[in-house]
């Protein structure tokens, strides 16, 4: 499950600005397994990019363990990623690799260029000719001066202070979960449970995880400060009552305004996104919060006190996930949202408009079949 948890950026170059990308690997994993790979956009190997001859073995590395679990090791590594065409000291593209299994774990480039394949490197190596294509998502104005992209041990995005890149996509133990049974704890439900979904109906829960923040790590790690959703915020007397989520957790937005914006009248939106509209805060908690993640057969919009979020979005690396067991490894669900997703430039854009119409940001009636 070894993952690139975080990939600072946005900057003018190493020398100026101290770009970098994390790596993190699980208990027991091998570092001379792993190669980060830096490209340029034309596929083969960036040589002036920070990394000496475009790639390193992780094995060459020396590690730190992480802060919050020791058993996990870190590998932080000088590297200019430009989110646009490579230039004499900044490559466009960044790959992880286990070259024991040949397989490409991730690999990311600019979104200013189109996606590329490579030609030469551990990238190459581990994949079919042609085969090893890039995720050309990476876009430097999501991020502010100060912050980084990051990802958590799930595969989920989020866009936050540099730091150690933990980061967690839950919802808090105490919501109320909609099942064949009736509203129950989300702390208190089974692999097995039926939770019902918008699009399916009741679905059975595959996997299910609990993460549990104390005071002081939320206070020493600002980026995971949960967001409070009060009563009726949304709209429509949604959520029923009081709602807390971590800051990635995407929320479900219907509005004419999204219609006209991206042709999708429901969309969902990073509750930090969220943070700052009427009725949403960040929140500091004063007791331990435990965070709940749920994973369907497939992405899934769930009611959670009352307001549609979503489960837990399943990505390439998840199903290996340390402690997922057989059952994680064994669902097969694609990565595909069950709504189109709006964040960075686009989520601010939309809330704006949907704030300066004066409209709230659920009235289904106006956009879909939900009532």
């Amino acid at each position: 499950m070894a993952f690139i948890s975080e990939l600072h950026f946005r900057g003018s170059g190493v020398a100026n600005s101290g770009e970098f990308v994390e790596i993190t690997l699980a208990p027991g994993e091998d570092p001379n397994d792993y190669v980060v790979s830096v490209y340029d956009d034309d596929g083969t190997l960036h040589t002036n990019a920070g990394i000496a001859g475009g790639e390193v073995n992780l094995g060459t590395l020396t590690g730190v363990p992480h802060p919050d679990d020791p058993t996990y090791t870190i590998y932080v590594i000088s590297v200019g990623i430009k989110n646009a065409n490579s230039d004499s000291n900044e490559g466009s593209g960044i790959a992880l690799t286990n070259v024991d299994s040949g397989t490409v774990l991730s690999f990311y480039s600019a979104d200013n260029i189109p996606a590329f394949t490579v030609s030469e490197g551990a990238a190459y190596t581990a994949s079919l000719p042609g085969t090893a294509l890039s995720d050309n998502f990476l876009e430097h104005t999501d991020v502010a001066v100060g912050e980084s992209y990051q990802w958590d041990i799930f595969g989920n995005l989020t866009y936050a202070t540099i730091d150690d890149g933990d980061s967690v996509l839950c919802i808090e133990g105490g919501t109320r979960v909609s099942t064949d049974k009736g509203d129950v704890r989300a702390q208190d439900l089974v692999v097995g449970d039926q939770v019902w979904t918008a699009d399916h109906g009741f679905q059975p829960i595959r996997w299910i995880g609990q993460t549990r923040l104390t005071p002081d790590f939320i206070d020493a790690h600002r980026n995971q400060q949960p967001i409070r959703f009060k009563a009726g915020c949304l709209g429509g007397g949604h959520p029923a009552t009081d709602l807390i989520v971590s800051r990635q957790h995407r929320m479900l937005i219907a509005s004419p305004v999204a219609q006209r914006m991206v042709d999708a009248g429901e969309v969902l939106v990073p509750a930090a996104k969220l943070a700052g509209c009427d009725g949403i805060d960040v929140v500091t908690p004063t007791e331990d919060i435990t965070y709940v993640h749920i994973l369907c057969d497939q992405h899934e919009l769930i009611s959670a006190n009352g307001a549609l979020v979503e489960t837990l979005l399943l990505t390439s690396y998840v199903k290996g996930v340390a402690g997922g067991g057989g059952a994680m490894k064994s669902v097969g669900t694609p990565a595909t949202t069950a709504r189109p997703v709006v964040d960075g430039k686009k989520a601010k854009q939309l809330l704006a408009r949907i704030a300066k119409n004066d409209r709230p940001l659920y009235e289904p009636e106006k956009t879909t079949r939900y009532a």
